[in-house]
């Protein structure tokens, strides 16, 4: 996540909670302020601290845990792939897929693959 200032106030407030989570502020296993207390404290909505929250947790920095809290989350946890990342394994995907389809259709030209079809 970008931690500049600019963008939409949900990318700004989940960037200064990020900050203070990689700055050390907010310690791993520390719960948050109710949504309420968190939207008054950075000057929002609580729908858009539901949204900041939202992408803090899709980033991995938070855990959300329905009816008890929200809560950062341990930096050495297993935290989900950034997007490059999983756009790089999707375009590998995709590649493998595609050789695959050319290999079906060489042995389906080939008559290999006719044979132990059956008609639908």
């Amino acid at each position: 996540m970008d931690l500049e200032s600019s963008g939409h106030p949900y990318q700004q407030v989940a960037a200064k909670i990020a900050a203070k989570i990689a700055g050390g502020d907010l310690q791993p296993g520390e719960r948050l302020a109710p949504i309420r207390q968190l939207a008054a404290e950075y000057g929002t909505t609580n729908a858009t601290m539901q949204r900041s929250l939202a992408v803090l947790a899709d980033d991995g920095w938070i855990t959300r845990v329905p009816n008890v809290g929200v809560f950062v989350r341990n930096p050495d946890a297993t935290t989900p792939a950034t997007t490059a990342e999983v756009m790089r394994a999707l375009e590998d995907l995709g590649a493998a897929v595609a050789d695959l389809r050319q290999r079906v259709e060489r042995l389906e030209g080939d008559g290999v693959v006719q044979a132990g079809r059956q008609p639908h």
